[in-house]
């Protein structure tokens, strides 16, 4: 874990320069309608696709949710005929549901909320929340949206200014 917490000194966090650090290949290319990204298991190897018919937002996300299942879940890929060697992400669009093999939709909340952790470090976010309090500029530092800036800082305990506290100052 101390390679993904030596990049958080500064935002935005970039997921696929700790994948890379992680020796876990990483690369952006169009893939099916409807498929975020997947992680796949070749040999000892690890590979990362992200569709890059997404928005950047939702690259970083993708990047950092399969660097997540890469991180908590990777011993459940298995080569062999009893597992799959690739899990695919479906994480925006239709809510259809992500393949149960090999993770469940448990792996996947949790490879989310990891992925929150990864792309908008506490005590990042808390330096940044304190210097400047402000949603939609918080959001494009870290290279979120703001509606998951918002929800990070609540979970935080911080309050961003609303607009007629923006202005008022």
């Amino acid at each position: 874990m101390h390679i993904v917490a030596g990049h958080f000194g500064t935002a935005p966090v970039d997921p696929a320069a700790i994948l890379a650090d992680l020796c876990v290949d990483y690369s952006e290319r169009p893939i099916r309608p409807g498929e975020s990204a997947w992680i796949e298991r070749q040999g000892d190897r690890f590979s990362v696709v992200v569709n890059s018919e997404d928005g950047l937002v939702r690259r970083r996300f993708s990047a950092a949710h399969e660097l997540a299942h890469y991180l908590m879940h990777r011993d459940l890929m298995y080569v062999d005929r009893a597992r799959m060697s690739r899990h695919t992400d479906r994480l925006y669009g239709e809510q259809v549901e992500n393949p149960t093999s090999p993770f469940t939709r448990q792996h996947d909340t949790q490879a989310n909320r990891l992925a929150v952790q990864i792309l908008m470090p506490a005590p990042l976010v808390r330096a940044k929340f304190a210097a400047q309090p402000d949603v939609g500029r918080l959001a494009a530092d870290f290279g979120a949206s703001r509606a998951a800036m918002a929800i990070r800082l609540r979970s935080l305990g911080l309050e961003p200014l609303s607009v007629p506290q923006a202005l008022a100052i």
